[in-house]
């Protein structure tokens, strides 16, 4: 009996300490292949904090408002740029972020590292575009960056596609028996930066989204609204993660439109 048991506590350590040492790969799983562009899109660089040159894409605004994309943990820039075609065909600015890491950008991923990716794109776009409203939209890893660059003021509105309330929640959910909360090297939190947002905020979630549950969405929704968030959110049929994955003419599209039009013409 001992022996079993010590064989069960061994296997449950052997798996957290793997899980520990292995979460970059579980989390970040960048195609490092250069990111390319194709019409309306044309490669753009900016500099971060820590010196980083990164390469992304940017379909610049026609007298409507800018999307600043974040996508998520896989891919790269290019992956999404064909699927956002219709928001640049219809006039918005849209630009991908380049992720170190990601695309043929150097450095290693991380959370501190990505926050500082977006900031830089933040920054680099409101001086080039100082009079195009900026719309910051996330797409499921991304939608921590997008919130957490909202809270700190400067957006006009801002899109969650496919949101999580934080990594810990989520990674809580899949693996119940183990501490992951305490592994985390990188908790990605989004709904506790919600209580920050003063602009309209846009929800997109799949009703049978397999890798975030949408009760993640709902329970975003009931937190912008308890905040006093001008808040809505669309959930769609389907399993589509994200949202857009279902394609450019997917149901994601006429709400997503229907709603930059409202909070920025």
């Amino acid at each position: 009996m001992l022996t079993a048991l010590l064989a069960v506590i061994g296997a449950w350590l052997l798996v957290t300490g793997g899980m520990w040492a292995a979460q970059e790969r579980l989390i970040f799983m960048p195609d490092r292949r250069p990111a390319e562009a194709s019409p309306p899109f044309a490669p753009e660089r900016v500099r971060t904090a820590d010196g980083l040159e990164l390469r992304f894409l940017l379909a610049p605004p026609r007298g409507r408002p800018l999307v600043l994309y974040f996508h998520g943990n896989g891919g790269n820039a290019a992956h999404r740029a064909p699927l956002l075609r219709p928001l640049a065909e219809a006039g918005f600015g849209v630009a991908v972020a380049g992720y170190r890491g990601f695309g043929g950008n150097p450095g290693a991923p991380s959370e501190a590292g990505l926050v500082r990716d977006a900031q830089a794109h933040l920054a680099h776009l409101r001086a080039r575009f100082p009079d195009a409203p900026l719309v910051l939209w996330g797409e499921s890893l991304g939608t921590a960056l997008a919130t957490r660059l909202a809270a700190e003021g400067g957006a006009a509105a801002v899109v969650l596609d496919s949101p999580f309330t934080s990594v810990g929640d989520l990674a809580a959910g899949a693996y119940p028996w183990l501490p992951v909360r305490l592994l985390l090297r990188h908790a990605f939190e989004s709904e506790r930066h919600l209580a920050g947002l003063r602009v309209p905020l846009l929800i997109l979630h799949a009703e049978r989204d397999a890798v975030v549950p949408v009760t993640h969405a709902q329970r975003m929704l009931a937190a912008a609204e308890a905040a006093g968030v001008p808040a809505e959110a669309v959930f769609l049929p389907g399993s589509a993660h994200p949202a857009i994955a279902a394609g450019p003419d997917g149901p994601w599209l006429p709400a997503a439109l229907a709603f930059l039009r409202r909070v920025g013409g």
